[in-house]
């Protein structure tokens, strides 16, 4: 009966307990690295195209100098796409991951790089213009 009591009073101070939760899976991890990554990437162009001089310059020139200057944030990112995809496709080369990095990232490339270009035409609109 003691026994029955004990096995009883565990089972109730269990079902009380907050489960612990699961320890993500390497691919989850993985995407959250890339996700971080990418958010990285985007703020560092969004934060180069605030607050590059925008005068005397196209903006499509400026858009430019502003995506290569956040390089390193764009290799930190196809570093990671890289990873992930590995982990899905164990048995692709790196080469052939680096193919579908390069396309994935060139796809938002895209976005920012139209993105950066409003920012920096809204800008040089906005601004004065100065006397000759």
């Amino acid at each position: 009966m003691k026994r029955a009591m004990g096995f009883a009073a565990a089972l109730l101070v269990a079902a009380c307990s907050p489960a612990v939760p699961p320890k993500p899976s390497e691919g989850a991890a993985q995407q959250a690295k890339m996700d971080a990554a990418t958010k990285a990437y985007s703020d560092c162009i969004a934060a180069g195209a605030s607050r590059v001089d925008v005068a005397d310059d196209a903006a499509g020139s400026i858009a430019n100098r502003v995506i290569i200057g956040c390089k390193p944030a764009r290799n930190a990112l196809m570093a990671d796409v890289i990873a992930f995809h590995q982990i899905g496709h164990p048995k692709f080369t790196i080469d052939q991951s680096k193919a579908v990095a390069e396309a994935s990232i060139a796809t938002i490339d895209d976005d920012l790089r139209q993105q950066t270009v409003v920012t920096i035409i809204t800008r040089q609109t906005a601004a004065p213009v100065k006397a000759k």
